[in-house]
């Protein structure tokens, strides 16, 4: 099901510049038995991504009260996509005399899978495809996926469940479409987005639980044979939400297990909690 401006319907005007330029931004968040998951934290990142984008801001409060209306409808679980964009008309780049954006909502079924991924875990490889630097565009889920779109697609040709990517300089970036963080010892690391990669809702929850409960986590760059010591590692979206990696496929063809699961499950809880 769809939703335009608050419309249920599927059509959007051709000249919308989500369309045109993939100029806009977007959230997707779980929906538990009728609750919309860290709706707060959702919505503050669209805020971010309209600031970041210089959108023009839609009523939050009308947008808020129509993801809960829309969520109170669904009794399993589901997901909801939030899509704002700089609106319809022009046909050039210039972003002048844009004051209305255009809204579009959807409502889908849960990815089942990420059930079964959550006890049996996922198999990595290493991705092909790497990704762009630009801090201006870092850590927002805007509309240009291209790069996600060519990742997905070697991966579909792999036996993978999931890739690890890189930035052109070789550096862990995330997975495909979730956050990526690995234990060594009593010390937890997830890569440094500060010119690539989504700072995902989920990755920002552990930070919070990771604080709480005197985790120390490092921020760094660093290339992917750093997980060869690694204890256990994990995946992060606002939908798995938390998955552990069992096994990677390194482009050297060593291949490495990760049986440990002695953070993953007190991580699993906290997220499994949240509201």
């Amino acid at each position: 099901m769809y939703w335009v401006n608050g419309q249920q319907q599927q059509n959007v005007d051709v000249s919308d510049r989500a369309i045109q330029f993939g100029d806009g931004c977007f959230t997707t968040l779980a929906v538990e038995y009728g609750n919309p998951i860290l709706l707060p934290a959702h919505i503050n990142r669209l805020k971010q991504g309209c600031d970041a984008l210089f959108l023009p801001h839609p009523n939050w409060s009308d947008l808020e009260r129509h993801i809960i209306d829309i969520a109170s409808d669904t009794q399993t679980k589901g997901v909801i996509k939030v899509i704002i964009s700089r609106g319809y008309g022009g046909r050039g780049y210039s972003s002048n005399g844009f004051i209305t954006p255009t809204v579009i909502m959807s409502l889908s079924s849960y990815p089942t899978h990420y059930l079964h991924q959550q006890s049996e875990g996922v198999s990595l490889g290493i991705s092909p495809v790497t990704l762009g630097q630009n801090p201006l565009l870092a850590g927002i889920k805007h509309l240009n996926r291209l790069e996600q779109v060519l990742i997905k697609y070697h991966l579909e040709k792999t036996e993978f469940d999931d890739v690890l990517v890189c930035d052109h300089e070789g550096y862990l970036v995330e997975a495909n479409a979730a956050n990526l963080f690995w234990r060594k010892g009593n010390r937890l690391f997830t890569p440094n987005l500060t010119n690539s990669g989504v700072n995902g809702i989920m990755r920002q929850s552990i930070f919070q639980l990771a604080q709480k409960n005197h985790w120390e986590i490092d921020i760094v760059r660093e290339k992917p044979e750093t997980l060869y010591q690694a204890d256990e590692i994990w995946l992060t979206n606002a939908l798995m939400p938390v998955i552990p990696v069992s096994q990677i496929t390194f482009s050297d063809d060593k291949r490495y297990q990760y049986p440990s699961r002695d953070y993953y499950h007190v991580v699993l809880q906290h997220s499994l909690s949240l509201k």
